[in-house]
């Protein structure tokens, strides 16, 4: 995929692409800003007149949030279709030394890290591997929820649409205890059914997990190694990892940040929600994620065809437009769950998206479905403009006059 960032004059500049072995910073690589470039000429502007004013108006906005009550450190990049129309990388990895972000620059991206099952769950599904309505308990055996209806109905579309039963974030406070992920499920036949399977969406992080479960004995590959292999590898995801000794090891990481009464300070980088992978457990940077959103606009047809991606973006469960992740979006037609992604419909237009938090990261990602435009933003400190920083860039891309 080719990676072109927006300048003024209509031209695009191609960079060149650096070889990194797998969360490891290369010494002899320039930095972003000064890496080799190539001149492309184009017919036509990659964006509108439009569009151009909206990330103008969005830049101005950000700027203004991120210098009054902006995290440490932040990375964030549009993409249209296949392209990045726009990269900002602000701010430093860690109070402490002053390094600064870059586009390569490692992040944990919390509970972005869901969307990732329902894509690999899909190309296993495209290579008749599993299938969407596959029981759990087919592949799990052991398993079982505290009523025998409901174990021997789940199916991996109820647990990648958080529509299991269960109670909301059900033992999500023991992975907080980092209680191991391998000790918790066993627990889950004991917690008392809320809802028939399949009829209500409760969040969870455990339950949601049960998908890695499943890939592993599907494929006998653990879900780490199957992401890496069918998507990371693919898609030149260089940064990109599972494990808490991945991202522990790199040069060039975002450290986390707990808000004080003057900005923000390290905390300590902890292991918490590294057992589950699939609901919280991904490492990525802004490189990968401009990949990773072109994948998702569906412009990678070979790795994923797009039949099997508009799976995800079908509303699987009503969500209450009052709960909190939704409000910034209102008012809305539609606030509903798809598989591993939020979605939302307003004035004719489906958009997909996904935030994060977990130990002093926050991360966002989403686009809109028509006009083929996402955004994601990586930060080490939690702020209170990130949840409104998807909404409005949509906002300004569909009213802001040219």
């Amino acid at each position: 995929m080719r990676l072109f960032p927006l300048v003024k004059n209509s031209m695009l500049l191609l960079l060149t692409l650096q070889l990194f072995s797998s969360c490891q910073e290369n010494s002899s690589a320039p930095p972003l800003s000064s890496a080799p470039l190539l001149l492309e000429e184009v017919e036509a502007p990659l964006l509108s007149l439009k569009e151009q004013n909206a990330l103008d108006e969005f830049e101005r906005w950000l700027d203004a949030e991120f210098h009054a009550v902006g995290p440490p450190g932040l990375s964030l990049a549009i993409v249209k279709g296949d392209q990045s129309v726009f990269r900002k990388t602000m701010g430093v990895l860690d109070v402490e030394t002053q390094d600064t972000v870059n586009a390569q620059s490692v992040f944990r991206l919390a509970s972005v890290s869901k969307g990732f099952a329902p894509v690999l769950t899909g190309i296993l599904v495209q290579e008749g591997c599993l299938n969407w309505d596959d029981l759990i308990s087919g592949y799990l055996p052991d398993f079982a929820l505290k009523e025998k209806a409901a174990t021997q109905s789940l199916t991996i579309r109820h647990v990648l649409s958080h529509t299991t039963g269960l109670p909301r974030h059900t033992y999500s406070n023991l992975l907080n205890m980092s209680v191991p992920y391998e000790e918790i499920v066993p627990m889950l036949k004991n917690v008392d059914i809320a809802h028939p399977v399949g009829t209500w969406y409760n969040y969870q992080n455990v339950a949601y997990s049960l998908i890695g479960d499943v890939i592993k004995q599907a494929t006998g590959l653990s879900y780490g190694e199957a992401l890496a292999e069918k998507v990371f590898e693919k898609l030149g995801m260089q940064q990109a990892s599972t494990t808490y000794g991945a991202i522990a090891g790199c040069s060039n990481i975002a450290m986390p940040h707990g808000p004080d009464q003057e900005g923000h300070h390290r905390i300590d980088f902890k292991d918490k929600f590294y057992s589950v992978v699939p609901a919280a457990g991904v490492n990525a940077s802004l490189e990968d994620m401009e990949r990773w959103l072109s994948l998702l606009m569906g412009h990678q047809n070979d790795i994923i065809d797009s039949t099997y991606l508009q799976t995800l973006f079908q509303p699987h469960a009503e969500v209450a437009p009052r709960e909190g992740v939704m409000r910034s979006w209102r008012p809305m037609d539609v606030s509903a769950y798809g598989l591993g992604w939020r979605l939302v419909e307003k004035e004719g237009k489906h958009y997909v998206f996904h935030g994060g938090f977990v130990n002093g990261y926050r991360s966002e990602i989403g686009f809109c479905q028509e006009s083929g435009m996402g955004m994601v933003l990586l930060t080490n400190g939690s702020s209170p403009f990130m949840k409104d920083a998807l909404p409005y860039l949509f906002e300004l891309l569909e009213h802001q006059g040219a």
